[in-house]
């Protein structure tokens, strides 16, 4: 009740406008205790608790930092001054109040937030990419209407001893209707025959790839001594031994497999085989690499 009466008494003294927090150099602790109306209430007994919780705030000097640390502020529970106060101006009640604390207030911090938005750009290393919209066998449907990029690495028996015997290169039709495809005729059924076609692939080193080629094998005896195998660097991927008799249809069959890359480049070899005396035409159309979906 008395705090309550306290209070009062001092906002009859203390009103009209709200004093505004001024720099510290207008709010300088005076040295000369001027014993004015104002210095009086406040040395009142019964003003004076009120008069010094308000002058504890009122001259706290303000010190200003500014820091990069995201800080959050909470004002004490005195932050804010609804006392009214009189008329006098601020250096006399500075004045009164420097004279009724008996120590300097500790000074009030302001801090300043700096917040920086930082973009940061993530960027991602991948193996080197090859544009899918280039096809990694070249010419392998054979529609140039030449060999190239393909070369002929081996034929057994050997050319040109051999070269009458054999028909090897890029002829009419291909497969499905379209214009070319490579074809190797052994036209008198040797004890063994080999025709090798290669071309390098640019590939990338650890991806896994699929191998399809469309083929066809026809031989006097429709047995199974006659071979189509595609290797990549010498090691074997897909081998078939689908033929069928001399002459028309000629049925095209599916040739698969898979292999991973040891490297960024690989050496494709196709090889048309046969064991056992045939007279044999092979035919190779539609080769096709691409990564593996799966």
């Amino acid at each position: 009740m008395f705090m309550a009466t306290s209070l009062i008494a001092l906002s009859g003294l203390l009103f009209q406008t709200i004093a505004a927090p001024n720099a510290i150099g207008e709010r300088a602790l005076q040295n000369n205790c001027n014993r004015d109306n104002v210095f009086r209430a406040f040395v009142d007994p019964r003003y004076s608790a009120s008069a010094s919780a308000f002058c504890s705030t009122y001259i706290r000097p303000t010190v200003k930092a500014t820091t990069t640390v995201k800080t959050t502020v909470t004002p004490a529970a005195n932050g804010k001054r609804d006392l009214p106060v009189t008329t006098y101006p601020p250096s006399r009640l500075s004045s009164a109040c420097s004279c009724i604390l008996t120590a300097t207030p500790s000074p009030t911090t302001v801090v300043t937030t700096v917040i920086a938005t930082v973009s940061v750009t993530t960027a991602t290393t991948s193996p080197t990419a090859y544009s899918t919209a280039t096809p990694i066998v070249k010419n392998g449907d054979f529609e140039s209407g030449s060999l190239a990029p393909w070369a002929l690495t081996q034929v057994i028996p050997p050319l040109p001893d051999y070269a009458q015997y054999l028909t090897l290169g890029v002829s009419s039709p291909g497969f499905g209707g379209s214009k070319y495809a490579f074809r190797a005729n052994d036209q008198v059924a040797s004890s063994y025959v080999e025709i090798d076609i290669e071309q390098s692939l640019t590939v990338c080193a650890g991806t896994k790839y699929d191998f399809a080629a469309k083929f066809y094998i026809t031989d006097a005896r429709d047995g199974p001594q006659t071979f189509v195998e595609a290797f990549v660097d010498n090691t074997l991927i897909a081998i078939n031994q689908a033929s069928d008799a001399v002459g028309p249809p000629i049925v095209w069959e599916t040739l698969t497999g898979n292999f991973t890359a040891t490297s960024n480049k690989a050496q494709l070899r196709i090889a048309f085989i046969a064991t056992d005396y045939l007279s044999v035409e092979w035919a190779v159309d539609n080769v096709v690499v691409t990564p593996a979906t799966a």
